[in-house]
């Protein structure tokens, strides 16, 4: 029998050694799973846990063969065996492991023993505190984040010390402090994981949704031709002696002559084995006879190769070979890609689905395990409350959750559709949206490695994509550095963060990179559809929805940390000599001013940054960005409350914020408000009559513009007008 999950004391458990034949698995994660048969063994020398785990885990098993310690592999199996059926009562994680965790766990505890091992401390048991200091120090020379992660796995080891029967830590590490405490971490209330810049992700995203709405059918229609042919080639063929043959091959040809077209070439991959043949323009100058063979409809042989040969000396050669035209690039106009054949069809197909990959992700702010875990049947379409269609994905949320993960629901745009349509178009799995069959077996594969194919696909639009004056996605400069046009697409060498890199893709990215946009605009979710040119506004807010993923929660955070940005602006502005106007300039101003004499500020300089960030926090409750004033809200004075009694709600009257005590005007505002007294100047300029109340509340609208631009110019005359 397994032990049961417990989250009682450690102390409380018995100790004692565990029976070869235990089962590893505890009896919750078999019933979980619904899995039959009790997994591996205690003393299996692999613990093979794929079939327990979903499929879009890395890694499959737990390998002790590897170690050559028969003492510390006893202990790890012991470690991981307690670790999945007890909590640990004295840190954060109380509850049993998770199994998707114990691929983690068991790396981290086996860098902790061999670091113990090295400075001194053969055994856990000889490990003092002395040898913790030292490990430490090795840890912190990687990175403080390191040291804490290390410190922590070496807590757990000695909490569940009481159930390691060939050695365990007879000194308590650092008790009472945390792993970030000993470590010095100090944590950033901002999300750690780096965001896309604009100037990266805008491309990327505009290249891939290009893959879902255009270059995928292209590709879907050449794996049909491709089909096709390979169904055609398993017919008998012929060429010489065979008039009829040749008339085949003469007619191809001719085809190739009138659509300006060169004979189909060898792929790239394949012209290696022949480093004698030369490349021109990155096309090989050598027939693909085999592929002409099938378009043609003949057998190869070396008399076809010749015939080719001979022609490429008239017409020349191209990439790929296909008939499937390629729609245009809108960026030139010009094919999206050379033709292709089926070497470049196969690759295709892979960047395809990365494209794919980061439609769904980008613009559902789905995980990588979520949208791998999406099932072919995943997506649909509802009416909303409005009378709106809204189209939706069906999938899991697993971090956090239940190892089988829970159920949950993204409201997408139609492009997230269209991808899943296009994957399940070249996808063969009855479970697995992105799994298919793979190239050298009939074993289903599930889509994996997604940073490098991220990273790939990167390159490839850079290929594909570039004018000849400047990559497609730019180089990432650091500290204002630019890049060198001379160089190659290679990552510069070395660490100095001056030069201009490659950005570095992967999937946490793009999840960041969407709660970020959608938190930090200006004048909130209508402004982020205007961004992303949402068709609908309801989709937009799906985003930040109710999913049970917790993307809601990270868009808060984010719109907290720009409401807080935004505010520091507004004292920087302020504090640089700038000039503030509106009902409640005075009321903030003095604010500012406060906390400028605290921090011992001069004009244009911020004596402390950190602490300035947490003077200000308290005006972040009140602010409402606007465009043409900001709002900090006071209910007692506020305009709109006070006029929209009747209503039973505050409602927002728009012309009534321009003199309305809780307004705040600051140069940011200035550009727009001359562009909204050009706007309601308009009308009174153009030729059509208006009626006389029409040209009273516009006349009356372009004086209090008038008023408040001066305010911000005093020195400028306002705006003359009619």
């Amino acid at each position: 029998m397994t032990a049961p999950a417990t989250r009682l004391p450690l102390s409380a458990q018995p100790a004692g050694r565990v029976p070869d034949d235990a089962p590893v698995l505890p009896d919750h994660v078999l019933a979980a799973t619904g899995r039959p048969g009790p997994g591996p063994r205690f003393a299996d020398p692999v613990w093979e846990l794929r079939p327990f785990l979903p499929r879009s885990t890395r890694e499959g098993a737990i390998v002790f063969a590897s170690l050559d310690d028969p003492v510390v592999a006893l202990v790890l199996r012991e470690y991981l065996y307690s670790r999945l059926r007890r909590g640990n009562s004295a840190l954060v994680r109380r509850a049993p492991m998770k199994l998707t965790g114990i691929f983690g766990t068991f790396q981290k505890a086996k860098i902790v023993i061999a670091t113990l091992r090295d400075v001194g401390a053969a055994r856990l048991s000889d490990a003092t505190a002395a040898h913790f200091e030292a490990a430490l120090e090795r840890w912190r020379s990687v990175s403080a984040e390191e040291a804490a992660v290390r410190v922590t796995a070496l807590k757990h080891l000695f909490a569940h010390g009481p159930f390691l029967t060939a050695a365990r830590l007879m000194v308590n590490p650092w008790p009472g402090r945390s792993g970030h405490a000993v470590a010095g971490v100090v944590r950033d209330p901002e999300n750690s994981t780096e965001r896309i810049p604009e100037d990266i992700i805008a491309p990327l995203v505009k290249a891939a949704v290009f893959y879902v709405t255009t270059a995928g059918p292209d590709i879907l229609a050449a794996r049909r031709e491709h089909a096709e042919l390979t169904v055609e080639a398993q017919k008998p063929r012929s060429f010489g002696g065979n008039g009829s043959a040749r008339t085949r091959v003469e007619s191809y040809l001719a085809e190739l002559r009138a659509a300006g077209r060169g004979v189909p070439a060898l792929p790239e991959g394949q012209a290696r084995r022949y480093p004698h043949i030369p490349l021109v323009g990155g096309v090989v100058q050598a027939p693909n006879a085999s592929l002409v063979a099938r378009l043609a409809g003949v057998a190869k042989s070396a008399e076809i190769r010749r015939y080719l040969t001979e022609a490429a000396e008239e017409i020349g050669y191209e990439t790929g070979g296909l008939r499937t035209a390629m729609a245009p690039w809108p960026g030139t106009g010009l094919p999206w890609r050379p033709g292709l054949g089926p070497a470049e069809l196969a690759a295709e197909v892979v960047h395809m689905r990365t494209a794919c990959w980061i439609v769904i992700a980008y613009l559902s702010g789905m995980r990588d395990a979520e949208v791998r875990e999406l099932a072919p049947d995943c997506a649909f379409t509802e009416t909303g409350p409005d009378g709106r269609p809204r189209r939706k994905l069906r999938g899991k949320v697993l971090k956090g959750r239940k190892l089988t993960g829970d159920e949950a629901e993204w409201v997408v745009l139609d492009v997230v559709h269209q991808a899943v349509a296009l994957l399940a178009a070249v996808n063969d799995d009855p479970t697995h949206l992105f799994a298919h069959k793979g190239m050298t077996s009939d074993d289903l594969v599930l889509f994996g490695s997604v940073n490098k194919r991220l990273n790939d696909f990167r390159d490839h639009l850079n290929r594909l994509f570039s004018p000849a004056e400047a990559p497609y996605i730019p180089w990432h400069t650091v500290d204002g550095a630019t890049p060198d046009p001379a160089q190659d697409t290679h990552e510069p060498e070395g660490d100095n963060t001056q030069e201009p890199v490659l950005w570095r893709l992967n999937t946490r990215q793009f999840r960041r990179t969407l709660a970020w946009h959608i938190a930090h605009q200006p004048f909130g979710i209508v402004a982020g559809a205007r961004q992303y040119q949402h068709a609908e506004l309801a989709l937009f807010e799906g985003y930040a929805g109710t999913s049970a993923s917790g993307f809601a929660a990270e868009v808060a955070a984010e719109r907290a940390i720009a409401q807080l940005d935004y505010v520091e602006d507004l004292y920087r502005d302020w504090n640089d000599g700038h000039r503030s106007s509106g009902g409640a300039a005075s009321r903030v101003n003095a604010e500012f001013d406060r906390i400028r004499r605290e921090l011992g500020d001069l004009p244009g300089i911020t004596a402390s940054p950190a602490r300035l960030r947490t003077m200000l926090q308290h005006l972040t409750k009140t602010l409402h960005p606007g465009i043409l004033n900001d709002c900090f809200y006071q209910h007692s004075t506020a305009v709109c409350a006070q006029r929209a009694q009747h209503a039973g709600r505050p409602l927002p009257l728009l012309t009534m914020c321009l003199t309305c005590p809780n307004a705040r005007r600051s140069t940011i505002h200035l550009p727009r408000l001359t562009t909204a007294r050009a706007q309601a100047q308009h009308p009174l300029d153009a030729p059509a009559a208006l009626s006389r109340l029409q040209t009273a509340a516009l006349t009356i609208h372009i004086d209090e513009l008038d008023h408040a631009i001066a305010e911000l110019h005093p020195e400028t005359e306002s705006p003359a007008h009619d």
